[in-house]
């Protein structure tokens, strides 16, 4: 490849100040193409690949990108690769925490270049973490590629961003090869390398420009993008990273695809966007798995986009975890899995059942987004009432209280009503959570080709949010977003409260879930709502990423019961005693629990020092068996909560990523009073020593984690 310098900068990408000007003699020794830089000729190349996924710690993305590669005989002979996985930063402190690894990654390796797989989580940490590496080292090439890269985003990054050199679009593993490839022998031709994009100068496609860090475009560079990339007919000629392609991590967070692609061509998505669906060959989904689960996994997320398309496919590969679940050789371990609810058959529901069962920390997520047949038809995603309940019903009632149901607003063909609709058909299913989500135009979706059809304005930076639709103007859509929130929040924090006040909303003067919620939304005003967000973006806000528990009581206890002139002294008592507990696993959930240490008791075998970890609850009426007996129900009587002296512990396990799972247990009024003693004096820790094995079992008493 052959290119050179350019000394002027181009007028139309400069400020009025500065048209016409030559560079000054420092920009001049920064900013350079490919081939002056000397890729194209590179005996060996150091490649630094980089993945914040938001679910895990390792990333199938770049381990198939290093495997496929490999496979050609002088990549794997001079090219050097080192893959950084990390969770993406999910607070200020650890965006900045996780930029000084990187850039001190950079400069330990010297990387010739630099990868990023991008997608709409982790993009604006990737771009300032690119931008940094390009104003310490210019020279560096990064690349972006990932689902984020896309669409009008991809024009979007050189016009704006102008810290990528190199925009891989769509699957990555020909691309990738094609391009290690042309950096070190030249050929194939730049130009040649299909689904790329990148500055060109002009009339030398077979060149790019290097990003200098400045933000500045030499004049005489254009925009490029080159043909369609051939994607691999079959996925199997892609190495196994788990059958010994990558070393495993013992313990760690995997993303798995049984499959890549998906039959449906929903519109707000794109996983229907690429070659249809490909399958991995069932020997090898059954060898890959038995892997991974002989490395104990923390957390294993199935990124297939329709995981039950085929049924009894589906059922096998559950099969394998059921098993390793059922003998022992493997502990529970957090698990999602997203499937298409109208699909699972009786095999399907009885295998999920039992994984449930097995294992409590599986998590199905099923996707209704809209309820409103026109919104159904302009996303391409047909929907029956009928069907979709009956499948529903299809599942046990521990199967649905492991389930998610997520719901869209800002939908094309959906206003308020139309959502409040859908979430009053979520609420009927009394599934695990609602989870409810603003629209976000993704790069390449058939929406964002329809977007002035439909009249949508949205972000054209991440997250691509919409502001407005023919059917939402700005004002109806932030009140919607509230609503949406606190319909996530109070169903998954206060459902038993909320089923009891459904049971009296004749009395109340409520329809139903949603004009409950309606009627605490415009009480409390977006203000109030949005400004409990918790700051920094930790894992456990999926589902609280905004506290309700305190304006939502003082709205039942100062609005809706005075409203109705409901004032008996009992049932307010009683609804104050079970919010009290629901706030109490909340806030476990959230914050964890403080740990008292108990020096009197030894863990045994040299396992260190034991603490009692625990949150206690007393109360004058019987609340673990009022929720017990309220279990699968749907609207439940307080009045029916017994009078009964109760004490509630309240303990967690840790799940993936520090997310705690909140537990309470009803115990006796004298384990209470040793937990209190032992608070209080550390000796009295001894007397809890006749059920030490059990207070172990359930997680009351732990190895201090100081210890």
């Amino acid at each position: 490849m052959t290119g050179h310098f350019r000394m002027s900068q181009d007028p139309d990408l400069l400020s009025p100040d500065h048209q016409g000007m030559d560079m000054p003699d420092t920009m001049i020794a920064r900013t350079a193409t490919a081939a002056s830089a000397g890729f194209g000729a590179k005996p060996t190349l150091r490649v630094g690949l980089v993945a914040y996924n938001w679910e895990a710690d390792t990333s199938l993305a770049l381990w198939n990108l290093v495997t496929y590669a490999r496979r050609t005989p002088a990549i794997a002979d001079r090219v050097t690769f080192i893959e950084h996985c990390a969770a993406t930063p999910k607070s200020l402190m650890d965006e900045e925490a996780q930029l000084f690894f990187l850039l001190k990654w950079q400069e330990t390796h010297n990387f010739d270049v630099v990868g990023f797989s991008c997608y709409i989580w982790n993009i604006k940490f990737v771009l300032r973490a690119a931008k940094a590496i390009k104003e310490l080292w210019p020279q560096t090439v990064v690349i972006f590629g990932g689902q984020q890269i896309r669409g009008s985003y991809v024009p979007f990054v050189f016009d704006r961003e102008r810290c990528a050199d190199i925009c891989v679009c769509n699957e990555a593993e020909v691309t990738f090869r094609d391009l290690l490839n042309s950096f070190l022998d030249g050929s194939p031709k730049l130009s040649t390398v299909g689904g790329i994009a990148y500055m060109a100068p002009d009339g030398n496609t077979d060149d790019f420009l290097i990003f200098d860090g400045s933000g500045r475009v030499p004049a005489g560079t254009a925009y490029h993008e080159t043909a369609e990339a051939a994607l691999i007919e079959d996925i199997n000629d892609i190495p196994s990273p788990y059958l010994g392609g990558i070393e495993l991590p013992h313990g760690g967070a995997f993303l798995y695809e049984a499959s890549r692609g998906c039959p449906y061509r929903c519109s707000f998505c794109i996983w229907g966007e690429s070659k249809g669906v490909r399958e991995y060959e069932m020997e090898r989904v059954e060898a890959e798995l038995h892997n991974i689960l002989s490395h104990h996994p923390s957390h294993i997320m199935f990124c297939d986009g329709t995981f039950n398309m085929r049924k009894e496919r589906a059922a096998r590969i559950l099969e394998i975890l059921v098993e390793h679940l059922r003998d022992g050789r493997v502990q529970p371990f957090s698990l999602l899995l997203e499937l298409k609810l109208e699909i699972i058959d009786d095999n399907l529901a009885r295998v999920m059942d039992e994984l449930v069962r097995l294992n409590p920390l599986v998590t199905f997520e099923f996707g209704l987004q809209s309820a409103s047949q026109e919104a159904a038809k302009l996303m391409r995603r047909p929907f029956t009432e009928d069907r979709f309940r009956r499948a529903w019903n299809r599942l046990s009632d521990k199967l649905k209280s492991s389930a998610i149901i997520d719901c869209i607003y800002g939908l094309p063909g959906d206003g308020i009503p139309q959502f409040m609709q859908t979430v009053d058909f979520c609420y009927s299913l009394s599934p695990h959570r609602i989870q409810a989500f603003r629209l976000s135009i993704l790069p390449g979706s058939e929406f964002e080709r329809q977007a002035q059809e439909h009249e949508i304005r949205y972000m054209r930076e991440p997250n691509h949010m919409v502001y407005e639709t023919k059917w939402l103007n700005l004002d109806q859509m932030a009140w919607v977003e509230t609503f949406g929130f606190a319909v996530a929040d109070l169903y998954h924090f206060h459902g038993t409260t909320i089923k009891c006040l459904l049971a009296m909303k004749d009395q109340l003067g409520v329809d139903g879930f949603s004009d409950l919620i309606r009627r605490f939304v415009d009480w409390a005003g977006r203000d109030r709502i949005l400004g409990s967000i918790y700051a920094g973006n930790r894992p456990e806000g999926r589902w609280r990423a905004i506290d309700l528990s305190k304006p939502f009581e003082q709205f039942i206890q100062t609005r809706l019961l005075p409203d109705a002139g409901i004032t008996d002294p009992s049932l307010r008592d009683r609804l104050h005693d079970l919010f009290r507990y629901e706030v109490t696993m909340g806030r476990v959930a959230v914050g964890g629990l403080a740990e008292t240490p108990l020096p009197a008791l030894s863990a045994g075998g040299g396992a260190g020092e034991l603490a009692i970890r625990v949150e206690l609850m007393h109360s004058r009426f019987d609340i673990p068996g009022f929720i017990m007996g309220a279990h699968g129900r749907g609207d439940i009587d307080i009045m029916d909560m017994d009078e009964t002296d109760s004490y509630v512990a309240f303990t967690q396990k840790a799940g993936h990523q520090g997310v705690l799972v909140p537990i309470s247990y009803r115990i006796s009024g004298r384990m209470a009073g040793l937990i209190e003693a032992a608070r209080r004096d550390t000796a009295a820790g001894a007397g809890l020593a006749p059920v030490l094995s059990k207070l172990v079992k359930i997680g009351i008493v732990a190895e201090a984690t100081g210890s």
